[in-house]
């Protein structure tokens, strides 16, 4: 199995897929040198996942891909899934989930530009019918999660900066998409932020993307080939270094890094 991602974001959703899999290894990708996904364009994302995908499975054999990452899911997914011939599953902002929760029918979506401004996304809330969504289109908080996982402590500044524009709303959403895996990993600073007012429900799709492997494994005969767990990244640097006590949790028998170019 490939978990894919241009950062950690998407070691939250390998750790929720681990534990409901115990006995699966996986390969996983961080793609550091094109950190992040979310300000680049969909052709450049495309690309990238078509080349990530074509260089990894000359080396192991991968036999189903996880696209961690809403970004990539929202603007690449079906296309990747017409060009492989191997299961490719995404992630995608949970909207028809907090359209079940919301009781105020004010619901708030944080994620990327790029997943934003993606034809699915877009096409998703134009569908929308019976609640207000309230979006904010960010690049930074993923930037402060990695930030956070390296040992920096969340400036309160920066993040009310960023929600500024829910903060000052009378009435503020009651539900909250996640709408990137980056920021399941800053739930608690963000929750101190948005929750003075009253009380919020936050959604991310970790648990939809975990149900949706499993139950694909459970239903065909793909046989998973991975000996061992394994963490790939694709740029050197003493950033990356900073990462290396982060991931010591996670078990990787195998960190390598592996030239995209």
């Amino acid at each position: 199995m490939l978990i894919l991602d241009s950062g950690v974001g998407g070691l939250s959703v390998l750790k929720n897929i681990k534990k409901n899999l115990p006995k699966i290894n996986y390969v996983y990708m961080l793609d550091n040198e094109a950190f992040p996904y979310g300000n680049k364009t969909e052709w450049f994302i495309l690309q990238r996942s078509i080349k990530i995908i074509n260089t990894i499975k000359k080396i192991y054999p991968i036999t189903i891909v996880v696209i961690a990452c809403n970004t990539v899911s929202t603007v690449a997914l079906s296309i990747l899934r017409n060009k492989f011939n191997l299961p490719i599953i995404g992630i995608f902002p949970a909207i028809e989930t907090a359209e079940k929760i919301t009781k105020n029918k004010i619901i708030g979506l944080i994620a990327t530009q790029a997943t934003i401004n993606s034809f699915y996304t877009k096409n998703k809330i134009q569908k929308n019918s019976s609640n207000t969504i309230k979006i904010i289109s960010t690049n930074k908080l993923a930037l402060i999660a990695e930030k956070k996982i390296r040992g920096t402590t969340v400036s309160q500044i920066q993040l009310k900066n960023i929600f500024k524009p829910w903060i000052n709303l009378s009435i503020c959403p009651d539900t909250v998409i996640l709408g990137c895996t980056h920021f399941s990993l800053l739930r608690e600073e963000i929750k101190k932020i948005l929750c003075v007012k009253s009380s919020i429900y936050f959604i991310d799709s970790i648990n939809i993307i975990t149900y949706q492997v499993k139950n694909y494994l459970n239903q065909s005969e793909i046989k998973l080939n991975i000996k061992k767990n394994i963490f790939l990244y694709s740029k050197k640097n003493d950033n990356f270094k900073k990462l290396l006590v982060f991931l010591k949790k996670y078990q990787f028998e195998i960190i390598e890094y592996i030239n995209l170019n």
